[in-house]
């Protein structure tokens, strides 16, 4: 029986309510991301920063293991062929915020800098289904992020008598907006790419100071634009183990690409007066080829374990055009993480439909990172847990994940970094076009 007009009018009332609660959501999502982001990233002084190993996504409460994950309404950045699973004619849009707090433990840590916090806007991303085996993806996540600062003493050349003091100072960040499709085949195999943008600017301040009252004696500025193209690929083969099991294969694997690296230098003096204004020859800050392998296994529809191995291949970068990576004092070497999650999801069935209500997650993870400093890789590990809801009265969607890491050692004197992190990740999921079948 078709509905009645009232009906129908109720219907797109209420759309156009959820609509309105987005388009809130969304400006609340843009005033946090201009809170200060205080929290100071010590290693991120070194390469182009902290890399990002999250996602902030349904996968994010298992240690942000989903390179073998499918889902009908979530966007699983992880891997380009996810996507494909969403439900026929759905649209899905994703926000995520972070709250994080560090403390700081080591020798070179300043006793009155020993934690930090802030909250910080995380992605915004678009899925849509086009097609019955057709799924795309845009949007615009975070890559890496500098922020740091430290001062050492700035000693006579050829001597050990300190004439006044170097403080250094750095922030910045580097973001990807990416485009990513998949298709399905033979409905057992998934295929995607993702053409992802690379782009941002590294800034380092760097102010040499008196030693009696702290004025500014000379100041420089580096300002650091990095872009290029950087391409993912990945698979997922998927079917039955018999009638309660299902299983999942996922792999990916992001080409060696080169970062146009164009900079500028300026000197000040104590005045203000420009000494020195250089703009740098353009050069080349290459990424590295990475793979990554998953699993998953799904029992009874309701419980399922997966697997993440991702590796990263460093010691294959070099640079051209005489170009360095910024800093000093460590080396880039070839990066690994291992990941482990664990998900228990309560679904009811609805006229004939398994709808998903809530689900809880636990995972673990444990990893190398690009850098080595003083002889020792900075590693970085913890745990993580997730809780989600569905709405039945809205097409909204609620995902809370808690984190725990602790990245670095005071070992060799370096600084070992004890963070916890609260996300919030919103999901809006609706059917975006029925060519009238919807009501039949």
């Amino acid at each position: 029986m078709k509905p009645s007009i009232t009906q129908l009018t109720k219907q797109a009332i209420h759309r156009r309510g959820s609509v309105r609660l987005i388009l809130i959501s969304l400006l609340t999502i843009i005033s946090v991301k201009m809170m200060a982001q205080n929290n100071y990233l010590p290693y991120s002084q070194m390469g182009i920063g902290d890399l990002e190993d999250g996602y902030y996504n349904r996968t994010s409460g298992m240690g942000n293991t989903g390179i073998a994950y499918r889902s009908n309404r979530y966007l699983i950045e992880n891997n380009p062929a996810s996507f494909s699973a969403l439900s026929d004619q759905f649209f899905t849009m994703e926000i995520g915020i972070r709250g994080q707090y560090i403390s700081y433990a080591g020798t070179p840590v300043n006793v009155a800098s020993t934690e930090s916090g802030d909250i910080t806007f995380r992605k915004l991303v678009l899925g849509l289904k086009l097609g019955k085996h057709w799924g795309t993806s845009a949007g615009l996540v975070p890559f890496s992020t500098q922020n740091y600062s430290f001062s050492v003493p700035y000693n006579l050349v050829g001597t050990t008598v300190q004439i006044a003091n170097s403080f250094y100072q750095g922030h910045g960040s580097v973001n990807k907006a990416y485009w990513a499709n998949s298709y399905e085949f033979f409905h057992h195999l998934s295929l995607g790419v993702e053409a992802g943008y690379i782009f941002g600017q590294l800034n380092q301040n760097n102010i040499i100071q008196a030693t009696a009252n702290g004025a500014t004696l000379v100041s420089s500025t580096n300002d650091l634009n990095l872009n290029n193209l950087y391409f993912t690929y990945g698979m997922q083969l998927y079917g039955n183990l018999g009638k309660k099991l299902k299983y999942t294969l996922g792999a990916t694997y992001s080409m060696k690409a080169s970062l146009l690296a164009a900079g500028t230098k300026l000197v000040l003096n104590n005045d203000s007066v420009t000494l020195q204004n250089i703009q740098n020859n353009e050069g080349y800050l290459n990424l590295p080829n990475a793979y990554g392998a998953g699993l998953s296994i799904t029992y009874k529809d309701k419980y399922t374990f997966l697997a993440d191995y991702r590796y990263q291949n460093w010691n294959g970068v070099a640079t051209t055009n005489d170009q360095e990576y910024p800093g000093q004092g460590y080396s880039i070497v070839s990066a690994e993480r291992g990941s482990v999650g664990f998900e228990v999801s309560k679904k009811k069935t609805f006229y004939n439909t398994r709808i998903e209500l809530s689900y809880l997650q636990a995972g673990l993870y444990y990893g190398n990172t690009y850098l080595q400093i003083n002889g020792q890789q900075i590693k970085d590990m913890g745990i993580t847990a997730g809780i989600g809801a569905n709405s039945l009265k809205s097409p909204l969607a609620y995902d809370i994940i808690f984190q725990y890491g602790i990245k670095g050692t005071t070992a060799n004197n370096l600084i070992r970094q004890n963070y916890a992190d609260v996300t919030f990740v919103l999901n809006f999921g609706q059917i975006w076009y029925t060519k009238g079948k919807k009501f039949d």
